[in-house]
């Protein structure tokens, strides 16, 4: 597994996997009309990421092409985006990210990492040492639920 900082040429396949992800994830979890535009629709966020330097954007790639991404705001410690395709669930592809990211942020002097993430993916959060917090309604009817990290320097 490679990660790397993405590029503006990136954007087409990340939000190819964002798509697919969210798709994954929330199938059997909502009614399709409450994610649909989520999935219809890109995510005009990510270009403006990928060109601020207060954000920084990985990629992990497998030998052949990308196969997930992350993104986090090292002046907040916000969390943006973390996604990896459905068929690489359960590689590893997810952590890696996330600990890259958690370091990227402490670098910047971040002491907590916070995120919005959906229910589906509490668990994973979680299990990375992230708190639950409350519950918060996002992009229409998806509800998220606020998570947080504390940091320490290696």
């Amino acid at each position: 597994m490679n990660v790397r900082e993405a590029t503006a040429a990136d954007v087409p396949a990340l939000d190819v996997i964002r798509r697919q992800a969210i798709e994954a994830a929330f199938t059997g979890e909502y009614d399709r009309a409450v994610f649909a535009d989520l999935v219809a629709s890109p995510d005009d966020r990510l270009p403006e990421w990928v060109a601020d330097p207060a954000w920084v954007v990985l990629v992990v790639e497998s030998e052949v092409t990308a196969v997930g991404y992350g993104a986090v705001n090292t002046e907040t410690g916000e969390l943006g985006a973390l996604y990896t395709a459905p068929d690489h669930e359960g590689s590893g592809c997810g952590s890696t990210l996330l600990e890259q990211l958690e370091r990227r942020a402490c670098e910047a002097g971040r002491d907590r990492l916070r995120a919005a993430t959906p229910r589906t993916a509490v668990g994973f959060f979680e299990r990375h040492g992230f708190e639950r917090g409350e519950t918060v309604e996002r992009d229409g009817d998806v509800r998220r639920v606020r998570v947080a990290k504390p940091l320490t320097p290696d």
